[in-house]
């Protein structure tokens, strides 16, 4: 694999890492996988084929992939189970919940709008919002709620949403949870993902066009595009061909999303398959849903995220620009990218929220020539063992990191997560100390996570066992590495009352 390096960089986790950033995280894990994969030796069909048959055969990957030169399919694949209650396998007819890749819909629709004239992105909210009760109304366009720069929060994480989620059945259900939400920064001040903002936007959608947001989608995009398989559609509702959403739990067994999973509005959460996807991409292309002007200004980046234009992430893979989305929640993990100077068109849809970046990642390393290695047992619990960190679930990501402790040779990355789990769980700290005693004896000089981070985290243990001259002196290792640590000589000051 590429390392399970970009794609624990596209993951957008809810749960806080602290000073250890998914950045970090992605750089980490570059130093985790094994069985190169000769560059030489297969074809580019051949790889990606045994690339995501290994991670399902893991259990790592469950969904469909396709794979498009210039619009023609080059490679396309299902795995796993849409519904493991009655066996029914996915298929390249499966409708997956495709999460913010949405928003991507959403921008289209804005800059149709847009283009006949309906509305400006320079429009303050006011005017097709009057009854907002935002303060900054007047001063928030339609251009910040595509781009993440208009301080709206976010309604997902309001208290009653879960209460609200089953009398949800259309967009306007939510407004009162956005509207309950004070701006978090002035408009233009910051970037901040907000599903609040295209929500609304799907509102002012439904207001100029005079039809409901579904609607316009169907007559405005999938119509246009040939999009035959494709919606929104809420639970409730009876969908043929629909794949159910599965979490991971430590022992292998799985948890369903059917009572979590967000309901689907301008933010998103529509259903679709990979052969749609790039439907959608292809008419993008030409002048079926917009303008050339109209996609230029679609994807030019704000100057406070430059990797996230309106509605689109832009991004490079070793040179090569993309375009594109990712979408993910409880049992949903989808990519949707163009690389728009190559030709290559990348879709991978699952209904695990966990493992399909690594098999994107991967997809994009086996294209572009990089070295990528084949997933195994180890890099399965892992990911699983990561991701139950990331959530919070620390004792059961010890239980699933430990099985890679009991191998023949210690999995460094999972030696750290362990005690990590360990640590901000709160429990077993003494054997958390003695698993960073290990990293230390065992890492290269080069490692990440670095030394210094170890005798960070042991100084902070030491500390709350309350064994101050211990912990000092793991503080003072970490000087002797990195003098200039503040954290360090801040840590060493409460503890002894004296600057270092």
């Amino acid at each position: 694999m590429t390392s399970l390096f970009n794609s624990f960089s596209r993951i957008r986790f809810r749960s806080v890492m602290g000073s250890f950033s998914v950045v970090c995280i992605s750089l980490l894990l570059s130093i985790l996988l094994s069985v190169r994969v000769p560059a030489q030796d297969h074809s580019t069909e051949t790889k990606i084929g045994e690339l995501v048959e290994r991670s399902a055969e893991l259990d790592m990957f469950s969904g469909t992939v396709l794979v498009a030169k210039d619009g023609h399919t080059i490679f396309e694949g299902a795995y796993g189970e849409a519904n493991k209650d009655f066996g029914i396998p996915n298929s390249l007819n499966t409708k997956f919940n495709i999460g913010s890749i949405g928003k991507s819909f959403t921008a289209v629709a804005i800059m149709q709008l847009v283009e006949s004239g309906r509305l400006k992105l320079s429009d303050p909210l006011s005017k097709y919002l009057p009854a907002a009760p935002f303060t900054e109304k007047d001063r928030i366009t339609i251009h910040h709620l595509l781009t993440h720069t208009s301080g709206l929060g976010d309604y997902l994480e309001h208290e009653d949403y879960l209460g609200t989620l089953p009398g949800v059945s259309k967009i306007t259900d939510v407004l009162p949870l956005v509207y309950d939400q004070a701006a978090q920064f002035a408009p233009g001040e910051q970037f901040a993902y907000s599903n609040s903002g295209y929500l609304l936007l799907g509102v002012i959608i439904e207001e100029v066009s005079g039809l409901p947001y579904p609607e316009y989608l169907q007559q405005n995009i999938f119509e246009p595009s040939g999009m035959t398989e494709s919606g929104l559609f809420y639970e409730s509702e009876v969908l043929p061909g629909r794949s159910i959403g599965y979490t991971k739990t430590w022992d292998g067994s799985y948890v369903s999303n059917v009572v979590s999973v967000p309901a689907p509005c301008p933010a998103g959460g529509l259903r679709t398959t990979v052969n749609d996807l790039l439907k959608f991409d292809q008419a993008l292309l030409g002048s079926t849903l917009l303008s050339e002007s109209s996609r230029a200004t679609m994807y030019r980046a704000t100057e406070l995220r430059p990797t996230y234009a309106c509605g689109w992430e832009i991004k490079e893979y070793h040179g090569h620009k993309f375009v594109g989305h990712s979408g993910g929640a409880n049992g949903i993990e989808a990519y949707f990218y163009r690389f728009i100077n190559d030709g290559y068109t990348i879709v991978t849809l699952s209904n695990y929220d966990g493992g399909n970046g690594q098999v994107c990642s991967d997809i994009e390393a086996i294209i572009f020539g990089q070295d990528y290695s084949l997933p195994t047992i180890t890099d399965a619990d892992f990911t699983l063992g990561y991701f139950l960190h990331a959530k919070g679930k620390y004792r059961e990501a010890v239980k699933v990191l430990d099985r890679n402790l009991s191998r023949a040779e210690p999995h460094l990355l999972s030696l750290f997560f362990s005690a990590d789990s360990r640590m901000r769980g709160e429990f077993e700290l003494e054997k958390a100390l003695e698993q960073l005693d290990l990293y230390i004896e065992l890492a290269p000089e080069n490692s990440f996570p670095p030394i210094t981070m170890i005798w960070s985290r042991k100084g902070r243990i030491l500390t709350d066992l309350g064994r101050a001259e211990e912990a000092m002196e793991s503080y003072e290792a970490l000087l002797r590495i990195d003098p200039e640590n503040s954290n360090a000589r801040e840590k060493l000051k409460e503890l002894t009352g004296i600057e270092h």
